[in-house]
């Protein structure tokens, strides 16, 4: 029992480090369509939500990979 508690651990560590990492560069991906948006002077309050989301799911992707 303890050795199937240790190897579900690992793999739920291993899947969340990757949806972190998927996650992570889906942000990265948002905020710089945020940024184009932003740098648009008409398309300004569009850009400026979708880079504080794209910010979001940075942080939520840092979680979930365990970075300090």
């Amino acid at each position: 029992m303890r050795l199937l508690q240790g190897l579900l651990g690992v793999v739920l560590g291993i899947l969340t480090a990757v949806l972190g990492t998927v996650l992570g560069i889906l942000a990265a991906v948002l905020w710089l369509v945020g940024a184009v948006l932003c740098v648009t002077v008409i398309l300004l309050p569009l850009g400026i939500p979708v880079v504080k989301l794209a910010r979001r799911l940075f942080t939520l992707s840092r979680q979930l990979m365990h970075l300090p």
